[in-house]
């Protein structure tokens, strides 16, 4: 079977409408714009006597989708039902989701709409128009790409004694010790940002044991973030540096409290780089007794 490119648009409710030529809501995606174009906002002065302008900054603007299709429908009460359905979902008081795919391929980006469905009478099948806003203009991944500086490597094997034998099963050996597994406390981890714009990242310290003022510091800049405060075993401190989400967490005990008040005052959100970004986490005391992961999304600049 040929292979066809769909539209899938979810709402915070958790409802969905799928937009391809197999649907009941037949698009050609030939006929959807704002998939991959965006808008780039320059930021100039000039003054007399100057030829041309002096750069300052640029923007990328939100992202405007625009879906063109028709109900695959010719009875006026199936019809009906399906017009009432997309009215119900794309509901503009909702926030919502809409998914890109191609086969293995897969994009996803948070949108609202802008504009009830505009309905289009037509010879045969009714059609309309649905225009979406994406104020984070960027698609990206499902899930977050998580990076784990301090990690936990396995010590169980189930051995073969030669190559045709089968598994003997589970070796424990009589003399010396054994380990289960063990930390490894690397200190310092590359975190490799695939996308095509720098992103923002959530940085998760987990205590195993008492500890201060944990910190994680970007090698190549100088710029590190910083909380003053003193974990016990358990704590899990969560800071967001994603535009639009700073902050910072505690998880205490099961309760969630803001630690945002904690933040060094020297401390800067720091950013994912596109490519290699190297980081080295530390703390004042008991560094052992720190797990630090990090956790970003690969932003795109189309599908």
């Amino acid at each position: 079977m040929r292979e066809q490119e769909t539209l899938t648009y979810i709402n915070e409710r958790g409802d969905s409408i799928v937009f391809s030529p197999a649907s009941s809501y037949h698009v050609n995606l030939k006929d959807v714009s704002g998939l991959s174009d965006i808008r780039n906002e320059i930021y100039s002065i000039n003054s007399m006597g100057q030829d041309g302008d002096t750069y300052l900054g640029n923007r990328i603007e939100s992202r405007d989708i625009e879906i063109i299709g028709s109900i695959k429908e010719r009875k006026k009460d199936p019809a009906r039902r399906l017009r009432r359905r997309m009215n119900n979902i794309l509901n503009p008081q909702f926030d919502a989701t809409l998914i890109y795919e191609f086969g293995n391929f897969r994009r996803v980006i948070g949108c609202k709409v802008d504009n009830a469905p505009l309905f289009i009478a037509q010879p045969v099948f009714e059609g309309f128009v649905i225009q979406l806003s994406c104020p984070h203009p960027f698609w990206r991944e499902d899930a977050e790409t998580r990076q784990d500086i301090v990690t936990w490597i396995g010590g169980m094997e189930f051995p073969y004694r030669e190559p045709d034998d089968l598994p003997h099963g589970l070796e424990i050996p009589i003399e010396g010790t054994w380990e289960i597994g063990w930390r490894e406390l690397s200190l310092i981890v590359n975190v490799f940002n695939g996308g095509d714009v720098r992103a923002g990242m959530r940085i998760s310290f987990r205590a195993l044991g008492t500890l201060r003022n944990p910190s994680l510091l970007n090698i190549t800049t100088g710029e590190f973030i910083k909380i003053n405060i003193e974990m016990i075993a358990g704590d899990v401190l969560t800071i967001n540096t994603g535009y639009g989400e700073k902050g910072a967490t505690l998880l205490r005990a099961g309760e969630i409290m803001d630690a945002f008040r904690f933040l060094d005052p020297d401390s800067t959100y720091l950013q994912l780089e596109v490519g290699d970004n190297i980081f080295r986490y530390d703390a004042d005391e008991n560094m052992p007794n720190l797990d630090v992961a990090i956790h970003h999304h690969n932003f795109y600049l189309g599908v």
